[in-house]
């Protein structure tokens, strides 16, 4: 785990004052030479001034899945508040997002929570569910997170039952980033919209003229698998069970297995070891059959892959391909900050979400890389500062939000849905080995779902 502390104290300067205050200035005792009949005026000592009592030293902790990018960023924002909040000190912690919820799991057995800690919307209703996040209404209500430039409909979606606990960060949608600078070589350009037929023939195309493979469910099947369900109006993990029908799930795998048969899915041996942007198939790899073409991501990861990619490609986004994008499509919250209920110190944590939501230098620093602000005014704000991939996402997330382009965004994942989709991950290795069947690794997982579910 990568730790950085970052260490404000107050200056000595502070005591000094305090010690001269005590002390005073004398009263200059010396009478006037030469007495008027007019009684002469004592002279007036000066009055000290007297320091702002200082606040009471805080130590917080932040916590959050990142990249390189993210990470040096964030560092720098940190400072940024500390700045400005010095009798904060903020310890950073942060690892992958795989790592990341396994090490706040034994971070909550433990008692030991960070303060403020980076949210996914698909574990939000988890933690509220186990008691773990605080309800921020009364700091929302009193003004110390200001959201009144946050529109109402983005605040929702920080919400369970009746309470909201967590503040998005950025907003962005599920997103095809795609290596152009091959695809325009062999003359193909990519469209908004285009149906999983479509997909598959450029896929076949693709792989028949460079070799590159694709990359549907490597990243995180249960994405993809969501959008597929979303095309077809299903919710796919629900309190109730596994929504749709095994036959649902079957019509899925087998769009995989039959990419690994005609070779235009990359296998899952070429995942081996692979972690984070810098390591993905779409920037690295010894040959084009250890590559991708494209890959399925959030927007606010352009900023993160264009970063890591080789020089001279250039990259595009596009929608998830679907069997009706359309219906399938969706804008989200990319990610929230939450305050935990082991937090010793949630009238800081507050001031410090508040911070980071409303402050324009903070969020020019970020430019959108955990997605576009959620306050209106940062957003309009920052928007002329933007580079490459921010005007990218930017221009997709718009996109995908104008009416007819997508539904709303399906509700948190229910409690479980960790384990479920770690299931899902093994039935897609083990349908790319040929281990087994589309139909026999859909029964297995829809059934396993359940299990859980129920």
């Amino acid at each position: 785990m990568q730790i950085k502390k970052r260490v404000l104290t107050i200056l000595s300067g502070f005591v000094l004052a305090f010690a001269f205050a005590a002390c005073g200035v004398a009263d200059d005792p010396t009478p006037a030479a030469t007495p008027t009949p007019e009684a002469a005026q004592p002279a007036q000592a000066t009055p000290t001034p007297q320091p702002e009592p200082a606040d009471d030293p805080v130590d917080m902790v932040l916590a959050w899945w990142g990249n390189p990018t993210r990470n040096e960023q964030t560092t720098e924002a940190v400072a940024l508040f500390m700045s400005e909040f010095p009798h904060v000190t903020v310890e950073e912690q942060t690892v992958g997002w795989g790592d990341y919820w396994a090490l706040l799991g034994t971070m909550a057995v433990g008692g030991d929570l960070p303060d403020v800690i980076q949210m996914d919307w698909a574990f939000l209703e988890q933690y509220v569910g186990n008691n773990l996040l605080v309800d921020l209404r009364p700091f929302i209500d009193d003004g110390t997170i200001d959201l009144s430039d946050v529109p109402q409909s983005v605040i929702e979606t920080g919400r369970i039952g009746e309470g909201i606990y967590a503040v998005s960060i950025g907003m962005n949608g599920a997103s095809m980033i795609y290596n152009q600078t091959l695809l325009e070589s062999i003359g193909i350009t990519m469209s908004h919209n285009t149906t999983m037929d479509e997909f598959i023939e450029i896929a076949r195309q693709v792989y028949a003229e460079t070799g590159f493979r694709t990359n549907l469910v490597y990243t995180d099947p249960s994405n993809p698998l969501e959008v597929h369900l979303r095309a077809r109006g299903i919710t796919m993990l629900t309190p109730e069970g596994m929504g749709g029908t095994v036959q649902d799930y079957v019509d899925f795998f087998e769009i995989i297995e039959m990419g690994i048969q005609e070779g235009w899915h990359i296998h899952p041996e070429a995942m081996v070891g692979r972690d984070g942007m810098e390591q993905d198939p779409m920037v690295y790899g010894g040959d084009p059959s250890q590559m991708s073409w494209m890959g399925l991501f959030f927007s606010n990861m352009m900023t993160g892959m264009m970063n890591v990619a080789p020089e001279g490609m250039q990259m595009g986004m596009t929608t998830y391909p679907s069997e009706n994008p359309q219906l399938s499509n969706y804008i989200r919250a990319s990610m929230y900050f939450s305050i935990t209920t082991q937090s010793d110190n949630p009238q800081t944590a507050a001031e410090f979400i508040n911070f980071w939501t409303n402050s324009i230098e903070v969020n020019r620093i970020i430019m959108a890389e955990r997605g576009i602000p959620a306050s209106a005014v940062v957003a309009d704000a920052i928007a002329p500062d933007f580079n490459e991939a921010n005007q990218i996402a930017s221009y997709f997330v718009d996109f995908v939000g104008q009416p007819g382009n997508s539904t709303p965004v399906n509700p948190p994942r229910p409690e479980g849905a960790g384990e479920i989709v770690d299931n899902l991950r093994l039935m897609m290795e083990n349908v790319g080995h040929g281990a087994m069947t589309a139909q026999e690794a859909a029964e297995a997982f829809f059934n396993f779902g359940n299990s859980i579910l129920n």
